[in-house]
């Protein structure tokens, strides 16, 4: 059997180099956002009558400029290919013979493999049925040929390729070598679960339509929550990033700490995406018990003129941002959780800076988080039953914070600060997760 040397990168998260990043507000169409063709992201409300979904990508490239939709309505052809992609370190559940492509070999391997000797390899792709093979193979490190899984007890560690009518011993290098297993699948198997996707396909006028779909299983979260613990969802932007890990390590063994996919962006993308953060929350076990929200620090952002060295209109405008904010409040309420708004953390220092088109130059002004985390007591105040957590007043008193208030990055970047921050937030959630059960004891 022949074999080819080629090159196989298997991208495992796909970026968004090359895509416009535009503005929540403006009405856009397929013509000014970026192609959806290759594109990966959740998906969420499979419609297998309707064949349609809504998709959730990562929308983050950078904390600072991060921009552009999150949420896209996608169609799938009526004769759609479903792939589901697996990625292990073995050849678990992998039946031979096979056809598989080896990527990334080093050439003292590459040598053993052409010889017909025993090599090791780190990267395995285990072809679908319907895969071609010209879509995986192409370069100068990569053997394609058929593959048998080992028969005996150790199978999920190598097996044989067939190199030239030969059969040639291939293992894996070790636990940390990947194994992708590509297998078909159907729209009833998308339809239910949990899911990510990477779409194929093409504009049919608006609507972008699939004509294949790589379907990669997520863990259903009711495996590995803690089912006698409450369930805690934060939505905010790379501040909430910055403290995920110290905040989620002081809730261990208190509650099931989650937040959403990436960056929270502005407002405008909140008001695009809540429903999809939410996930299925009206499920057994997927509900939210307290939900702590905050956006601010991408609508404050203002336009800057470096010439005349002056500050224009903010990215998202105070009366839109709190209009947004009640619409945003009131997908919230739909789930039932106790809500617990967050204050914007502080701008410490101005900072301007260039920024993607069309946002161009642009920056955040020392103190603008007063006037938009007044705008926001505007909008909670009509809602007494919402909680506050004033990490504002926290960042701006903490001793530790004392260099970062002297800084122009609105990030927590170092150990110390985000340990600071994280543990103050989990106290306001506990403090969230008492009120709750305080009320709960009340209605029984």
């Amino acid at each position: 059997m022949r074999f080819l040397l080629c090159v196989v990168t298997i991208i495992w998260a796909v970026g968004l180099a090359g895509c416009l990043h535009l503005g929540e507000e403006r009405n856009m169409t397929h013509i000014d956002v970026e192609n959806l063709n290759g594109v990966r992201g959740k998906a969420f409300q499979v419609n297998a009558d309707t064949r349609e979904f809504e998709l959730l990508k990562e929308t983050v490239i950078d904390p600072q400029t991060d921009e552009g939709r999150s949420r896209h309505t996608v169609q799938w052809a009526e004769n759609a290919r479903f792939i589901k992609v697996v990625q292990q370190n073995g050849f678990m559940g992998v039946e031979g013979p096979v056809q598989v492509v080896v990527s990334s070999l080093d050439e003292s391997n590459m040598q053993a493999a052409v010889a017909g000797e025993p090599f090791m390899v780190m990267q395995v792709t285990v072809l679908g049925p319907a895969d071609k093979v010209e879509d995986f193979a192409s370069g100068t490190d990569v053997l394609q040929a058929e593959f048998t899984p080992d028969p005996e007890s150790d199978r999920e560690w190598g097996g044989s390729i067939v190199i030239d009518g030969r059969a040639v011993p291939m293992r894996l290098r070790g636990p940390r070598a990947s194994v992708t297993v590509r297998t078909d699948a159907s729209a009833s198997d998308f339809a239910e679960g949990f899911w990510e996707t990477r779409l194929t396909g093409e504009y049919v006028g608006e609507r972008f339509v699939a004509r294949e779909l790589e379907i990669f299983p997520l863990v259903d979260p009711r495996t590995v929550d803690d089912p006698a613990l409450p369930r805690v969802l934060v939505i905010g932007d790379s501040i909430s990033m910055n403290y995920h890990d110290a905040a989620k390590t002081a809730l261990q063994g208190i509650a099931n700490y989650y937040r959403i996919e990436g960056n929270g962006g502005p407002t405008t993308r909140g008001v695009q995406a809540t429903e999809l953060w939410l996930g299925n929350y009206w499920e057994e076990g997927l509900q939210w018990d307290v939900i702590q929200f905050n956006f601010g620090l991408h609508d404050l952002r203002q336009a800057y003129d470096p010439e005349k060295e002056t500050f224009g209109a903010h990215q998202v405008g105070v009366e839109d941002y709190k209009v947004n904010l009640e619409r945003i409040i009131g997908t919230l309420r739909e789930t039932g959780a106790t809500l617990m708004w967050c204050t914007t953390t502080p701008v410490p220092q101005t900072r301007t800076g260039s920024w993607p088109e069309p946002i161009g130059h642009a920056g955040r002004q020392k103190d603008e988080d007063l006037v938009f985390n007044a705008a926001a007591m505007e909008v909670i105040h009509h809602h007494p039953d919402i909680l506050v957590n004033d990490i504002n007043t926290f960042v701006r008193a903490a001793p530790e914070l004392s260099a970062w208030r002297k800084k122009d990055d609105v990030h927590f970047w170092s150990g110390d600060e985000q340990a600071v921050v994280g543990q103050f937030v989990a106290a306001q959630i506990k403090r969230a997760l008492g009120v709750r059960e305080k009320a709960e004891k009340q209605k029984n």
